[in-house]
C-alpha cells in the first residue's frame, strides 16, 4: 500500500482533517476523518483566536489519529482569507546556448526567477502558476521542454496572502502537535477543492468552481487545464444566516438551524402553509416563522452573490470559454434547488461537486459531503506531490 497522506483545512465554522492512501485500483482510500468547531475562533478564513484554533486542529488531528492507527508527523494544509489576490508577473531568462533545446530545469529556474524578482510588500507568495511560455518570439506555448531557442519567457499568476495572516495559519498547525511538518507549503483552499470535484476534462474544455463556505466564496476558473482567474468574495452562508436572523427576529442559532434544516434555493418550491414555531428567548413567547419566507430571504442573498460570482467570470475575460460551466461545493451548497437557482440566474450548466473523483473504499460516507472537498483535495495534492517527486 501506498503512503499515508493527510489533509487538514481551518474553516470559519470547522477545522476538518482526512487521512487517506492510493488503492492498487490507483482509488483514494479515505482511513481517517477528525473534525472540530471553529466558529469564532476564524472568521472569513483569517484565524483570530490563535490558542484556541490550536486546540481544535490538535483535536481533530487525534480523532484521526485514533481512527487510523497512525501518528501523524505531516501534513497537507490549506489557506484562505478575503486578502488572497492574484498578480500577473513576467520572467525571462537568457539560455547559453542558442540552437538548444528548453530543459526542465530551465523551466524550473524560469518560475524560481518569477519568485525572486517578484515584490509584494508584506505578501506572502502561496503560488507560482504559468500561464504561457515564449521560446525567443514564439509565444503560446504551454509546455516549453523540447522547443530550441535562446530566450524563455514566462509569464506567472502569482496568488499571494498577507504575511500576517499566512504566519498565523501556519502557527496553528505547527503547534496543535510537537514536530509537525506543513508539507509542500500552504495551498489556496479553493485550489484544493478543485483536486478533489473536478475532471481533467473540465479542466480542459473551460470550468468555474464556486466554492461557497460559511464566512467566504472562493473562485476558481480554469481554461487549457490552467488556473486563469481566482477570486475571493467576503458573502457565504454566514450572510445567509445573518439575514434569516435579522429578517425573522431571531437568534444567529435558531437562523442557522433554520438555514441548515429548511434551506432552499428557490422560495416558490415551498409551500405557504409551511411553518416551524422558533422558542422565545428568555422565557419570551414561542415564534412562528413561514418557511417560505426563510426561503425568500435565502434566495435573495443568494441571487446577490451569485451576480457576483458573474460579474467576477465577466470581469476577467473567460465568459465565453467555460464549456463546462460552473461546479459548485462547500459546506453552503447543500440546501435544495441552489443548482437550479445558478443556472437560471447565469444561464449557465451547473453541477454540485462533490468530493468522489476517484474515490475508493471509505471509512464513512460523510467525506462525500462538499464540506470535505478542500481536505479531500489536500490528500490528493500530497499524491500528486510525491507522484513528481518519485
Amino acid at each position: 500500500m501506498s503512503e499515508i497522506i493527510v489533509g487538514l483545512d481551518i474553516g470559519s465554522k470547522q477545522v476538518n482533517v482526512v487521512a487517506g492512501r492510493l488503492d492498487h485500483l490507483g482509488k483514494l482510500e479515505i482511513l481517517g476523518l477528525g473534525k472540530a468547531d471553529t466558529t469564532g475562533q476564524v472568521s472569513k478564513g483569517v484565524v483570530l483566536n490563535v490558542n484556541r484554533t490550536i486546540e481544535a486542529v490538535q483535536s481533530a488531528i487525534e480523532q484521526v489519529e485514533n481512527q487510523a492507527n497512525i501518528h501523524i508527523r505531516g501534513v497537507f494544509a490549506s489557506v484562505a482569507g478575503p486578502n488572497i489576490h492574484i498578480t500577473k508577473h513576467r520572467a525571462i531568462i537568457t539560455r547559453q546556448t542558442e540552437g538548444e533545446e528548453v530543459t526542465v530545469t530551465d523551466v524550473d529556474q524560469v518560475a524560481n526567477d518569477a519568485k525572486r524578482t517578484f515584490i509584494s510588500k508584506g505578501n506572502a507568495i502561496i503560488h507560482t502558476l504559468p500561464q504561457e511560455y515564449f521560446v525567443d518570439s514564439i509565444g503560446n506555448i504551454y509546455d516549453p521542454v523540447g522547443i530550441s531557442g535562446l530566450k524563455l519567457q514566462g509569464d506567472f499568476m502569482m496568488i499571494t496572502s498577507p504575511q500576517g495572516e499566512f504566519d498565523k495559519t501556519k502557527r496553528c498547525i505547527e503547534s496543535a502537535k510537537e514536530k509537525i511538518e506543513i508539507e509542500g507549503g500552504l495551498v489556496f483552499s479553493a485550489f484544493a477543492a478543485s483536486l478533489a470535484v473536478l475532471t481533467p476534462q473540465e479542466k480542459k474544455g473551460g470550468v468555474c468552481l464556486v466554492d461557497i463556505g460559511s464566512g467566504m466564496t472562493e473562485i476558481v476558473i480554469f481554461h487549457k487545464g490552467i488556473v486563469r482567474h481566482i477570486a475571493v468574495l467576503p458573502f457565504a452562508g454566514d450572510a445567509i444566516t445573518a439575514d434569516i436572523e435579522q429578517g425573522c427576529g431571531i437568534s444567529t442559532e435558531y437562523a442557522e438551524q433554520l438555514k441548515v434544516k429548511f434551506g432552499c434555493a428557490v422560495a416558490d418550491e415551498i409551500s405557504v402553509e409551511e411553518v416551524v414555531t422558533i422558542p422565545g428567548i428568555n422565557g419570551r413567547k414561542t415564534k412562528t416563522i413561514s418557511v417560505k419566507n426563510v426561503g425568500i430571504i435565502i434566495e435573495e442573498r443568494l441571487k446577490e452573490i451569485i451576480a457576483l460570482v458573474e460579474a467576477e467570470i465577466s470581469r476577467c475575460g473567460y465568459g465565453n470559454r467555460l464549456n463546462c460551466g460552473i461546479v459548485l461545493t462547500g459546506g453552503s451548497v447543500q440546501m435544495s434547488y441552489i443548482g437550479e437557482l445558478f443556472e437560471r440566474v447565469t444561464g449557465r450548466d451547473v453541477r454540485i461537486g462533490h468530493p468522489n473523483e476517484n474515490l475508493g473504499k471509505t471509512l464513512t460516507e460523510e467525506i462525500k459531503n462538499p464540506t470535505y472537498a478542500t481536505a479531500v483535495g489536500l490528500v490528493w495534492k500530497g499524491i500528486k506531490d510525491m507522484d513528481e517527486r518519485e
